[in-house]
C-alpha cells in the first residue's frame, strides 16, 4: 500500500467516476483501475461497487474514506513543511536576548523575519548571561544577543552595536540633568542593578560610571530583568544604571538621563551551524545590523 494509492482512492471516492478522476490526476483510466484493484487486493477489502452505470463506495470504503482523508491531509502538510525546513523557510529557532533590546532592535528584526519567513516560528527566551554559551553549545538556544563577549571554541561572537548607559530615576527625583550627578547627590541613594560578573564588559562600564564619581553604590536589589528594575525605580525603591534603550519602553513613573558610557551588544551563534533555518535568520540579522 502506498501513499499514491491512498490518494487515488480518496480522489475516486469524491468523484465516483473513473474517467473524471483519471483526468484530474493526470493518469490513464487503466492505471487508476489497476492501482485501486491492487489496493483492494492488499487490504482484502472491496472499496467500490462498480456497475455499468455508476460507481459507489462500499461500507468499508466509506469508513476508510473518513479515516484516511484527514490523515492524508496531515501527511501532505507535513511533507510541505519538511520541504520548507530543507530550504530554510520553515521550522523553528530559539533566540535568547536581553530585555534592553525588546523595544527597538528585536521588534524590527522579528517584523523582517515574519515578512521573509512567515513559516518560521521564533521562540524568545531570556537566560542569564552566565548560561547562554553552554545553552548554545547544547543546542538549547540557536542565536543569542548578549551584552557580554565570548572568545572560545564552537561559538562565534560578533559585535553588532553599542548603546549608552542611562541613569534611571523616579519621575520626581531631584536629579534633573546629567550636570546634577555628583558624588554628593549619589552617595545616599539606594541602587537597583543587574547581577554583575567581574571582568564582563557591561559590569566594567557600570564600574567606570561609579569610579568617575568616586563612590561605591549601596545596592538594595539585583535583577536580570529590566522590566522589574523599572518597576522598582518607579515605586521609589532606588535608582538604577541600565542601557538607554529601555527608555523606549515608555514605562510610567521613571526618567532616563543618558550617560557618556557605552555598552556593547554582541550576537552569538554556533560556529559550524548547519541548520538552514538558523543560517537564514543569522544572515537576515547580520545584514540588518
Amino acid at each position: 500500500m502506498t501513499i499514491q494509492q491512498i490518494g487515488y482512492f480518496l480522489h475516486l471516492s469524491e468523484e465516483l467516476h473513473y474517467w473524471r478522476t483519471s483526468y484530474k490526476m493526470n493518469v490513464t483510466q487503466s492505471v487508476l483501475s489497476r492501482q485501486i484493484k491492487a489496493l483492494e487486493d492488499e487490504l482484502q477489502v472491496t472499496l467500490f461497487q462498480r456497475t455499468n452505470r455508476k460507481v459507489e463506495l462500499t461500507a468499508a470504503g466509506k469508513f476508510l474514506q473518513q479515516q484516511w482523508k484527514p490523515l492524508l491531509g496531515q501527511l501532505e502538510s507535513a511533507v510541505r513543511y519538511a520541504r520548507k525546513i530543507h530550504k530554510g523557510e520553515g521550522g523553528s529557532i530559539v533566540l535568547n536576548h536581553p530585555g534592553s533590546i525588546s523595544y527597538d532592535i528585536l521588534p524590527a528584526l522579528l517584523n523582517q523575519v515574519s515578512a521573509m519567513y512567515p513559516h518560521i516560528k521564533v521562540e524568545l527566551v531570556q537566560h542569564k548571561h552566565t548560561q547562554e554559551i553552554e545553552l548554545i553549545k547544547n543546542y538549547q538556544v540557536d542565536i543569542s544577543f548578549s551584552r557580554h563577549p565570548y572568545d572560545g571554541d564552537l561559538v562565534t561572537s560578533k559585535l553588532v552595536r553599542t548603546d549608552n548607559l542611562a541613569l534611571v530615576l523616579p519621575t520626581d527625583h531631584p536629579i534633573r540633568k546629567v550636570a546634577d550627578i555628583s558624588r554628593k547627590t549619589l552617595k545616599n541613594e539606594r541602587f537597583i542593578l543587574t547581577t554583575l560578573t567581574d571582568g564582563e564588559a557591561f559590569q566594567m562600564r557600570i564600574s567606570e560610571f561609579f569610579a568617575q564619581y568616586r563612590f561605591q553604590p549601596n545596592i538594595s536589589f539585583e535583577s536580570d530583568f529590566g522590566s522589574i528594575i523599572l518597576s522598582l525605580v518607579a515605586r521609589g525603591l532606588g535608582i538604577s544604571v541600565i542601557p538607554y534603550s529601555y527608555s523606549l519602553a515608555g514605562h510610567p513613573g521613571v526618567r532616563f538621563l543618558q550617560l557618556p558610557f557605552e555598552v556593547p551588544l554582541y550576537l552569538h551563534w554556533r560556529t559550524n551551524e548547519d541548520n538552514k533555518v538558523v543560517r537564514n535568520i543569522l544572515d537576515l540579522i547580520t545584514t540588518a545590523l
